[in-house]
């Protein structure tokens, strides 16, 4: 590197016509400028601050300096001058950048021959500054090779620099070139040993072009194998010697000298041949300096197969990088992004390059705000993770991501960067918020996470079961015209619909102006009975909130059934269309229960096992015991006493509850008479309570004509509710 960099020296200097020149590097641990090679001074190391002197400041600030009088400029320091003896009058020079763009060294040229230094001399020595860094880049990568298996952060930043200009196979070509130089030979050649096939075959050689030769005999056989080795200056008297590999070629082999290549285990890897010594025979000072130049080509054998391995890495890596779900970025350690791929563009609606070489802080305060924790990250090197971060894309789309941002750091433990990892969950989100049109949010959590959905198949289980439908609907519509009877409905089940979920129900389906509701699908609890009354409590409280064109709809009313039982739930349909639904006695019952509250003029009614599950958490009172066409055990039924957990009933209403409990009483011990008595009790305290009418209407029919022995007190109610 020391005879290339001079080589390049002596070229500037010539070039822009000066007295001589310097190469600085940049020591960044020590903040100094240090020469690395300077014409005209031998055994002094030139070392001085970063921010001193006219090279200084050409490292410090990255910007060409041109000074025809050093004596009139603040910047420049004698101190060198004095110690060397040298007069300095004049100073060019330019910085040197890495791929990092960042300053690496100074090339300095001093007292133009000739005139003053200008633009032109200015132009010349930066086109030697891209040689120069070229080869101080060289030098870095051969450097820092064998730390790149062990080193992630090194891999990157050295497989970055592998390009068409350094080829290792190129450098093994012009070791083998070197090798006929120094050796005086005609032409040299490379063989490699194939360890499975036992055959040695031309990995480079001079004059074969493309050819390959596989061999497993000759004299470069016999030295792989013997891994000595050898000199011949009569091969074709040496019955080793392949003479077909001549007749092949047309080439007269006069002299040979053959090395083995080992590998760092001594392994014999190969073997290196010269042919045809211009001068004479080859002599043992020969075999001295082509042993030397197969040291060479081991080292670079070991580097070819160590980059190539790189390379696979990187193709690997970057095919990886470009193919993730995820969008991924990377800033370093002064917070610009230097890599992207392309998930990452897709999510935030960018092309590549407006993202590359910004700044994060930029991208923060333009639109992404969230990237302000890559800021964090990059300062203290912990993990930050963010989720449900809501933004939006260049294109204002409503963005929904999960973020995380992990430090970079190299073998020795210092932060270099933040990898920036962004999961797009918006259709995910979007996804939740569709189901919960449907579902309440644990139901949701619960199949989102579940991995086993087969109950969804159909199986046996326990629920309650709501039908709520509006009274004198009909009637609205009459008034209304079809678009405000849609936008009415809509706003009502928005309402209704909340209170379903508020309680932990499953919205089964709208019948028209009626919701069906389950409660305790597709995973029940103890409580399923309970929610389901409280929401209907919610509806009956709340339907004042409903209205029409902004009137409110005092004649509406609401009627609703709830049931308790054993029910099949599963998707039920066609092949091509299904619905998840419950089928079975409960939700026959529900819906005629929710049929009946009409007929018995209150809210709500319940089934015996509802009934059963929350005896002791609401008020309530019997109506009646029914029973269903085509089923033998009668169902008691109940209802709310008081449609507020707040207020328990007045006097009034207390007395006509334990007046009508007497009447019913009465009345299954077929005491027409008395019971007439109790239900016109109960109505001087509410004369509109309806089922106290229904009653006493039905004492005076059976005292007027009495039932049969077999009448139990059972009243069948038949399709129409």
């Amino acid at each position: 590197m020391l005879f290339e960099v001079n080589a390049i020296l002596t070229n500037i200097t010539r070039a822009v016509g000066a007295d001589r020149s310097t190469v600085f590097l940049v020591n960044y641990n020590d903040l100094t400028l240090n020469s690395f090679v300077s014409q005209g001074i031998r055994n002094n190391l030139i070392s001085m601050p970063l921010d001193s002197g006219i090279a200084g400041l050409c490292a410090s600030q990255g910007k060409p300096q041109i000074v025809n009088a050093v004596s009139e400029n603040t910047y420049f320091n004698a101190y060198f001058d004095e110690i060397t003896g040298y007069h300095t009058r004049k100073v060019l020079c330019v910085p040197i950048w890495n791929e990092a763009q960042q300053v690496v060294g100074v090339i300095q040229s001093l007292n133009k021959l000739k005139g003053d230094f200008n633009a032109h001399d200015l132009t010349i020595l930066q086109s030697f500054a891209d040689a120069v860094t070229l080869v101080i880049k060289n030098a870095e990568l051969y450097a820092s090779a064998e730390a790149i298996k062990n080193d992630m952060a090194t891999l990157l930043r050295v497989s970055s620099s592998i390009n068409s200009e350094l080829d290792l196979s190129s450098l093994i070509r012009m070791i083998i070139t070197k090798a006929s130089e120094i050796t005086r030979s005609d032409r040299s050649s490379f063989f490699l040993l194939d360890q499975e096939e036992d055959v040695l075959w031309t990995k480079f050689g001079e004059g074969l072009g493309t050819h390959i030769i596989k061999t497993r005999k000759g004299l470069a056989y016999r030295v792989a194998k013997s891994k000595q080795p050898h000199i011949e200056n009569d091969p074709y008297n040496n019955p080793l010697f392949d003479q077909s590999v001549d007749r092949e070629m047309g080439y007269t082999t006069r002299s040979i000298i053959s090395i083995p290549v080992f590998n760092a285990t001594r392994k014999v890897i190969g073997v290196i041949q010269s042919m045809n010594k211009h001068d004479g025979a080859f002599t043992t000072q020969d075999l001295f300096i082509l042993n030397g130049f197969a040291s060479q080509i081991s080292i670079a054998i070991q580097n070819s197969t160590l980059f190539e391995e790189i390379r696979t890495i990187k193709n690997y890596l970057d095919t990886l990088f470009e193919n993730l779900d995820n969008g991924i970025f990377t800033i370093d350690k002064e917070g610009r992004v230097k890599t992207v791929n392309k998930r990452c563009c897709e999510i935030l609606g960018v092309q590549t390059d407006e993202l590359l070489g910004q700044h994060y802080r930029d991208l923060a305060s333009r639109h992404y705000d969230f990237l302000n924790y890559s800021g964090r990250t990059l300062n203290s090197g912990e993990k930050c993770e963010k989720l449900n971060i809501e933004t939006f894309d260049t294109h204002n789309h409503k963005l929904v991501l999960n973020y995380s941002a992990l430090p970079m750091k190299n073998h020795e433990g210092e932060n270099i960067g933040v990898i920036n990892v962004i999961h797009d969950i918006t259709l995910e989100e979007r996804m939740k918020e569709n189901l919960n049109r449907y579902l309440p949010q644990h139901v949701i959590s619960e199949i989102i996470n579940k991995e086993d959905l087969s109950l969804f198949n159909g199986e046996f289980t326990r629920c309650s079961i709501m039908f709520n439908d509006l009274r004198n609907f009909t009637n609205l519509t009459e008034k209304l015209d079809a678009i405000d009877v849609v936008n009415f409905l809509n706003n009502y089940f928005d309402v209704m619909v909340d209170y379903i979920f508020e309680h932990n129900g499953v919205l089964d389906k709208f019948i028209g102006d009626a919701i069906m509701a389950t409660f305790g699908i597709p995973y029940n609890s103890e409580q399923d009975a309970a929610n389901a009354i409280r929401a209907g409590l919610k509806m009956i409280n709340n339907l004042h909130r409903v209205n029409a064109q902004g009137q409110r709809i005092n004649s509406l009313n609401m009627g609703i059934g709830i049931a308790s039982g054993e029910v099949i739930a599963g998707n039920i349909g066609s092949t091509k269309r299904f619905e998840y639904t419950v089928i079975g006695d409960a939700v026959n019952l529900a819906s005629r229960l929710e049929g009946l509250t009409k007929y018995y003029g209150v809210n709500m009614l319940i089934c015996e096992d509802t009934y059963q599950a929350v005896a002791d958490e609401f008020l309530w009172r019997e109506i009646d015991r029914i029973k269903a066409k085509g089923k033998e055990k009668p169902v008691t039924i109940y209802t709310i006493a008081s449609y507020s957990d707040q207020h328990q009933p007045n006097e009034d209403q207390q007395a006509l509850y334990s007046f009508y409990a007497q009447g019913l009483a009465l009345y299954r011990q077929q005491d027409f008479s008395a019971a007439e008595r109790a239900f016109r009790k109960a109505l001087l305290f509410d004369k509109t309570d309806q089922p106290s009418q229904l009653f006493l209407e039905r004492c005076r029919q059976l005292q007027q004509s009495p039932p049969g022995e077999d009448w139990n007190g059972d009243w069948q109610f038949y399709q129409k509710y």
